[in-house]
């Protein structure tokens, strides 16, 4: 009662006087009627900090957390879990922060939301590198960061999605790098002009650079696409294929849609080929797989808008 007539006290001190405190002060007030067991009336002046400051933002989203689960208000308590993982994905609660049992309900939560978290972080990024925004690789190096953490890399649906990050990574890192200059040494010769090694008494034999017959597909098999947009889409995806005709390395460098993304480089690990050859060898090679795909419905009498051509 003391600390709930002080709080109403502060208030209308507040109001006369036409002083507004800081978001600073409001949150060790909020504070102070926690310890004293005031959860309404904690919640009641966190309510009022519009907007939170950055520095305030955890602090705040986490006490409001511990009013809610001590008034047992565990769906309301649940919302503003996840509203504190979306604001700090990386941040924990420690021994000290809570008691078990709200340690308990935000482990779970968190597991239950960190893949949401990523996905989110992941379209940003994506977004950014579709703009050529040079800050798209620090976005897909914190979305790489929140891959390595323990609730997401648990998921397996997550597990593709580090590859498809570093490839959009990479690609973004090499447009904003500086161009280099091209080196200084002279044009290396004609392949007419490749000579073989010299026999004694004899010039060296002319030789001819052997071109790379590239791969050919033996099995390449698209995953069904279940989008519920209907129209074209494109992509590309870059393979490396060893000497034995396997994808040893696969990354999107056109994009499809994050979810399918994964699926193509998941299948991408099965295709065979013929391998590359030079002079009859095989040798490994890179090859970009160019992707269309129509989830238009197929035209009829009924359907004749926005639909693909019952030829194709």
């Amino acid at each position: 009662m003391r600390a709930t007539f002080a709080a109403a006290l502060a208030v209308l001190l507040c109001l006369s006087t036409g002083i507004r405190l800081t978001a600073s002060e409001e949150l060790t007030r909020a504070r102070e009627l926690y310890t004293a067991a005031s959860y309404d009336e904690a919640l009641n002046v966190l309510e009022a900090i519009r907007p939170v400051p950055a520095a305030e933002t955890v602090d705040v989203h986490q006490l409001r957390v511990l009013c809610l689960v001590a008034l047992d208000r565990k769906d309301d308590a649940k919302r503003a879990i996840e509203a504190l993982i979306m604001a700090a994905p990386q941040f924990q609660l420690s021994d000290e922060d809570a008691s078990p049992r709200v340690r308990t309900l935000f482990a779970e939560v968190r597991r239950s939301v960190m893949p949401s978290v990523v996905q989110a972080a992941y379209a940003e990024a994506k977004a950014a590198f579709d703009r050529k925004d040079p800050g798209a690789t620090a976005q897909f190096d914190r979305v790489l960061t929140l891959l390595k953490d323990p609730d997401v890399a648990r998921d397996p649906t997550m597990a593709d999605l580090a590859t498809v990050a570093t490839g959009f990574r990479d690609l973004s890192a090499a447009a904003t790098s500086p161009a280099r200059p091209a080196p200084a040494s002279t044009a290396p010769p004609s392949a007419a002009a490749v000579r073989g090694p010299a026999t004694a008494g004899a010039p060296a034999p002319l030789v001819t650079n052997a071109p790379i017959l590239p791969p050919v597909a033996i099995s390449q098999t698209l995953p069904p696409i279940q989008l519920r947009d209907r129209r074209e889409w494109d992509g590309e995806v870059e393979v490396v294929i060893s000497e034995a005709g396997k994808v040893v390395e696969a990354r999107m460098t056109r994009s499809i849609h994050p979810t399918y993304d994964m699926e193509v480089l998941r299948a991408a690990k099965s295709w065979t080929y013929k391998p590359a050859t030079r002079d009859g060898v095989p040798t490994q090679m890179k090859k970009l797989v160019n992707i269309h795909i129509d989830t238009r419905p197929v035209c009829s009498p009924r359907v004749n808008t926005g639909c693909r051509p019952a030829s194709e």
